[in-house]
């Protein structure tokens, strides 16, 4: 079981209600705001390790809650689930571009909550790093200010592919299926092409050049780096 300490926004006392007494049953601690301005005060204030916030509410509303939440130092790294009525893909990619880091849509099952939850705060556990600098041959990441240099020459990284490149070297030697690599970076159940994995190692490699080598396809599983 995965302790943490998960903050909940939604200024509908039913759903808040709810989502508190699923999270409890699951050990979770739960933190609950009733409107955004709560739910920032909050924020701030109980350093959550995962934030759940509706994203039709009065005031400012979710989404302009997430972009305040994510451009606040300290906490801006806490992941993000907004909560939706409707499946409605302008809201998604307006969430999404603004740093959210996963949708549920109302109704939704307990299991599929938990399930989500879990997710998300794996993929942020496998992120963690005692150190800030990851260091691999002639390569370095720096996974604080989210940089990577080989060769002592910056390259530019898209966010999942820094991802993907930080779990790599965090786990040498072992093989990580499509399926693995879909949860830990691109989230539980994430509606992705299957080929989306493939695509994002593919330009992993092409920017790491020779380096690229590292990272091996092993056929009918998935891959793996060997140091």
């Amino acid at each position: 079981m995965i302790e943490a300490k998960i903050l909940v926004i939604d200024d509908d006392e039913s759903i808040l209600s709810l989502v508190s007494d699923i999270l409890e049953k699951e050990g979770f601690t739960v933190i609950t705001a009733s409107d955004t301005e709560e739910g920032y005060k909050k924020a701030l204030n109980s350093r959550p390790d995962l934030i759940i916030s509706d994203v039709k509410m009065p005031v400012i509303g979710g989404i302009e809650l997430c972009r305040i939440l994510k451009e606040e130092p300290g906490i801006k790294k806490i992941p993000v689930i907004m909560l939706t009525v409707e499946s409605t893909e302008t809201d998604k990619i307006i969430g999404l571009g603004v740093g959210a880091d996963d949708y549920i849509t109302k109704p939704f099952s307990s299991k599929e909550l938990v399930a989500r939850i879990h997710s998300l705060l794996r993929r942020v556990q496998y992120l963690k790093e005692p150190s800030e600098i990851i260091k691999s041959g002639n390569l370095e990441i720096n996974v604080i200010s989210k940089t990577v240099k080989l060769n002592k020459k910056e390259i530019y990284l898209r966010p999942k592919e820094f991802e993907l490149l930080v779990l790599f070297l965090k786990r040498p030697n072992m093989v990580l299926t499509r399926q693995h690599l879909l949860e830990s970076v691109f989230g539980y159940n994430v509606p992705v092409p299957s080929r989306t994995v493939d695509t994002h190692i593919k330009n992993l490699r092409h920017k790491l050049g020779p380096f690229s080598k590292k990272i091996k396809t092993v056929f009918g599983y998935g891959f793996k780096f060997v140091p």
